[in-house]
């Protein structure tokens, strides 16, 4: 067990993740207090399932929990690869970012740590979201995808790339933010960021649902907004700047977030017509 310990505290982690031994891994979030918060299906017994983002692996060991019987997780292991603003690529790195890179350069470790102490057969392989192609990787039953399309310049495409290899159901969890969605529950809202932060939209939870439609999805279920909070790695953010920024909407969300998590909504659909 203590050689466990000694991989864990070599790794820098994205994901809480319980391991064997009451071993806890520090991650940036937390996702174990949301997981029965999201509108899962009624069973993933002997699917064939696709985990999109995956990076330590969370949620590829949590839909093996479930009964799927192949779990296949992607991700970009390059930074260089990401889909940065290119504002940022072209040395407009906020503090923040620099840390994140400077964390999670050359991929993640984690993965292959956590999942030989759980047994994992998850594989893990280097591929983009906008690379996904029923020609090359095949159909996946069962498609999962969390916290990425903040991320993403083009989130409406990567969910039709999930699309176009999803034969029956995928999950989308992912950040919204707290207020619009609370004073504009029926309007589709997303603010651009693109510049010295690496994401992009920021929707409310309508303009989430929407960019699904948009894709060629058809809601089957949707949850309540839900705030997942940070994990022991988290560095805490400045609650002094974030009081400075209270009359922006970047400020307001950065006070949810300090006070309680990071707001998100859940979403299961299919292919429409399907």
């Amino acid at each position: 067990m203590e050689a466990l310990e000694q991989r864990v505290a070599t790794c820098d982690w994205y994901h809480t993740i319980e391991l064997p031994g009451g071993i806890v891994t520090p991650g940036f979030y937390d996702c174990r207090p949301v997981v029965d918060r999201l509108p899962w299906p009624s069973s993933l017994q002997g699917l064939r399932v696709l985990d999109v983002g995956t990076w330590d692996g969370f949620w590829a060991y949590e839909l093996e929990r479930r009964g799927a019987a192949e779990v296949v997780a992607i991700d970009v292991f390059d930074p260089a690869r990401w889909d940065w603003p290119p504002y940022i690529d072209q040395g407009g790195r906020s503090e923040e970012h620099e840390r994140s890179l400077k964390k999670f350069a050359g991929g993640s470790r984690g993965f292959a740590v956590a999942a030989e102490a759980l047994g994992s057969r998850a594989q893990r392989q280097d591929v983009s979201v906008y690379e996904l192609d029923p020609d090359v990787h095949g159909r996946y039953d069962f498609v999962f995808l969390g916290s990425l399309l903040l991320h993403l310049r083009d989130p409406v495409e990567a969910l039709r790339r999930v699309r176009s290899v999803c034969s029956g159901e995928v999950l989308i969890s992912d950040v919204v933010e707290a207020i619009p969605s609370l004073l504009r529950p029926r309007t589709p809202i997303a603010r651009l960021e693109g510049t010295d932060r690496p994401w992009w939209w920021q929707p409310n939870v309508a303009a989430l649902r929407r960019m699904v439609r948009s894709a060629g999805l058809e809601v089957v279920a949707t949850n309540p907004l839900y705030l997942v909070p940070r994990g022991a790695g988290r560095p805490v953010g400045s609650l002094r700047r974030a009081w400075r920024q209270l009359l922006t909407t970047r400020g307001r969300e950065e006070l949810i977030f300090l006070a309680r998590g990071t707001p998100h909504s859940a979403i299961r659909a299919r292919p429409a017509g399907t």
